[in-house]
């Protein structure tokens, strides 16, 4: 009977491996399959074989080794495939900004070649209304990417939300299997609790705890609890608040829905993280500094073409309009309060590429933060608020709704904007005056004799003068009636008279120039130099009274004799003059872009336009090298983690094939044993008949 024992549990042990090994060929193609395999131990006293036991062959190490890998190529893949995106459309010569703006001036140039030429002229105007055009079609572009963003990120949350959902499902069933021989559990199930999890490592930074009960716990990279023990799990979620166009991820608690922790854009990993932050790194500051260039080119513009005459012979206007935008207010905000932020007219110097907070602090008080690329305050070397970066507006009628408070930058730096604020202590709102900027610039004015080409002052000697003084460098640096000498059709108060007193030697030790300056009405006071340096005759801190209010300015030149007589007055006409026009054309090199939100004052802190749009063009370019390189390194590592993983865990057709052979071998040997048993029992059974 030993004998028949034997040979029975060697064929069902056999017969067990060759299930096995059979089971592993049919599912080589089954995706998440983990190649089994079954081991069995003798009776005891050697009689027959023990109970098989079958199990996964997995390693745990390469397991979670490819995990890792599996979210750092998902994560490279994906930023690779949004910067890539970008970088073919700005890298694109026929999107070229930069392009655009070289033909602006090159056409503001032409024009001044001969400025009474209403062709020339109006092709300035074209070509300005083609450059934003294309400041509008790439802004517009970048904001469907980010659209387009949006609902990814919808459609990866909601499928992560499923794989938690699956992960958690699966634990509950696996721990009601048990761990007794007798009730195995189904080793599929934990290859779909596996399959689920490395496809949840797809999209975020994931670890897993095994517990004692069996479960897999599954955390975030960043230390949150996705899965926990008895099924229990939470989801992610997304808000966009105050602005519902920039996501931002929860973590919602699935026993109480209301309470949601904010996560860090920072950190998640995987595909999710990858889009969180190339929008970050790279398309949020390309839409901001293209807003930024867009403003700072048309604000220049305008204050340019206000400083000369038209071809109809009135001081010149704006040749854009400025947009303006509403702050978005924090839910908790009180009904009526609102910020209307625009970019104060010759004040787009100072506006860096930042988004920025304001906070009603008390009654009388509000604050205006700039806020760096996550969206918070900027903090300094030892970690607290940068209050550098932090404006405080102070009120003393407070700011109610009925008579809005409005701040500029006359009282100094407030990053070049104009705010009109109206609200409560405690209100808050989010600034992102360059989001929209870029798409909303419009021209103010379709005339091409509104081009402001000439100067509106001219500068004459007097012929009986007996020196060889001349009117050298006439500057005009305000037209605005309000503050100024001018008027909308000329200098009201002309011709000014500046009158050479001679060298006046009682005034001082080593005496002074002294000349005397009248307009139509009388004189007005006196201008006096130490040197022989007669430069900014009207703004001379030595004035008496001050004369910079007239908003020009000019030099002498050469050497004037006492009673030598020199004019200024307007340029009527303005006839083959293009002092402005040139003027126009040397903002092409000028530093007009505020770097950052640095003070305004602090050194290399200002590009020119050319600059900004190349490095805003090189930041793309740079990403996406970055992107491309690490993608690539991030391949080939997953590609060789999973031959590792797959070298123990996946099929291998040689070997099962082989091992086949062999337990078919080993099956028919054991059936020789039951054949051999019945025949000696049969012998036996025939000897005592």
């Amino acid at each position: 009977m030993s004998l028949l024992n034997i040979g029975r549990t060697a064929v069902l042990a056999s017969n067990t491996l060759l299930n096995t090994t059979s089971n592993n060929i049919a599912n080589i193609n089954t995706p998440g399959y983990v190649r089994q395999r079954t081991e069995f131990v003798s009776q005891q006293f050697g009689l027959g074989v023990g109970q098989g036991t079958t199990e996964r062959l997995v390693n745990e190490f390469s397991q979670k080794q490819l995990r890792r890998d599996t979210t750092s190529a998902s994560y490279s893949a994906q930023y690779l495939a949004e910067a890539n995106r970008l970088d073919a459309l700005f890298s694109n010569a026929a999107n070229s900004i930069s392009t655009g703006m070289n033909n602006l001036f090159q056409q503001i140039q032409t024009a001044n070649n001969d400025p009474t030429q209403l062709s020339n002229r109006q092709l300035v105007l074209g070509t300005s209304q083609s450059l934003i055009d294309q400041f509008g079609n790439m802004s517009t572009l970048l904001s469907d990417q980010e659209n387009f963003i949006n609902q990814q990120l919808d459609i990866y949350v909601k499928d992560i939300n499923d794989l938690v959902s699956q992960v958690a499902t699966l634990n509950v069933e696996i721990v009601n299997y048990g761990s007794s021989p007798s009730r195995p559990v189904p080793l599929d199930l934990l290859d779909k609790r596996d399959a689920a999890i490395l496809k949840l490592a797809e999209f975020v930074d994931i670890q897993t705890v095994d517990s004692k009960s069996g479960e897999k716990l599954v955390f975030m990279g960043t230390g949150q609890a996705l899965v926990v023990e008895r099924g229990q799990f939470n989801l992610l979620s997304l808000r966009g608040e105050p602005d519902p166009n920039n996501r931002e991820i929860l973590l919602t608690l699935r026993e109480n829905a209301d309470a949601k922790v904010t996560l860090s854009a920072q950190g998640i990993g995987g595909k999710v993280g990858a889009l969180t932050d190339y929008r970050l790194q790279v398309l949020n500051p390309t839409q901001q500094q293209l807003g930024q260039l867009g403003l700072t080119l048309a604000d220049n513009m305008n204050q340019q073409n206000k400083l000369g005459l038209t071809l109809n012979g009135t001081i010149g206007q704006d040749l854009f309009r400025l947009p303006s935008s509403q702050g978005l207010a924090f839910k908790d905000n009180s009904a009526s309060s609102r910020v209307i932020v625009e970019v104060e007219p010759g004040k787009a110097n100072q506006l860096p590429p930042n988004n920025f907070l304001v906070t009603i602090v008390d009654a009388t008080t509000a604050t205006v933060t700039a806020l760096d690329e996550m969206g918070q305050p900027y903090l300094d070397s030892n970690g607290q608020p940068d209050l550098l970066k932090v404006k405080t507006l102070t009120s003393a009628t407070g700011f109610p709704s009925t008579s809005p408070f409005t701040a500029d930058n006359a009282n100094g730096d407030l990053f070049g904007l104009k705010l009109t604020i109206s609200g409560v202590t405690g209100d808050k709102f989010l600034l992102k005056p360059l989001d929209s900027a870029a798409r909303q610039l419009q021209m103010a004015t379709s005339r091409a004799e509104d081009l402001a080409l000439s100067g509106p002052v001219r500068g004459e000697y007097d012929i009986t003068n007996l020196g060889n003084g001349r009117v050298e460098g006439v500057s005009v640096s305000n037209t605005d009636p309000a503050s100024s000498a001018f008027n909308s059709n000329g200098l009201p108060d002309g011709p000014y008279t500046i009158t050479y007193q001679g060298f006046d030697t009682t005034s001082g030790v080593s005496g002074q120039h002294v000349f005397e300056i009248a307009d139509a009405n009388g004189v007005l006071g006196n201008s006096f130099f130490d040197t022989n340096n007669f430069n900014n005759v009207f703004t001379n801190p030595n004035n008496v009274p001050d004369l910079s209010q007239l908003g020009f300015d000019f030099n002498i030149t050469g050497v004037p004799k006492p009673g030598d007589k020199f004019t200024l007055d307007f340029n009527s006409n303005g006839y083959n003059d293009n002092r402005n026009g040139l003027a126009m054309s040397a903002l092409q090199n000028a530093s007009l872009v505020r770097r950052s939100a640095d003070p305004a004052g602090s050194a290399v802190n200002l590009y020119s336009l050319n600059q900004s749009y190349g490095i805003m063009v090189g930041n793309i370019g740079e990403r996406t090298r970055q992107a491309r390189t690490a993608d690539e390194a991030n391949t080939a590592i997953l590609e060789q983690t999973t031959l590792w993983y797959e070298s123990l865990s996946g099929v291998n057709l040689d070997e099962e094939a082989a091992d086949l052979i062999r337990f078919q071998q080993s099956y028919a040997a054991a059936a020789k044993i039951i054949a051999t048993s019945q025949e000696i029992f049969d012998t036996l059974l025939q000897s005592v008949r």
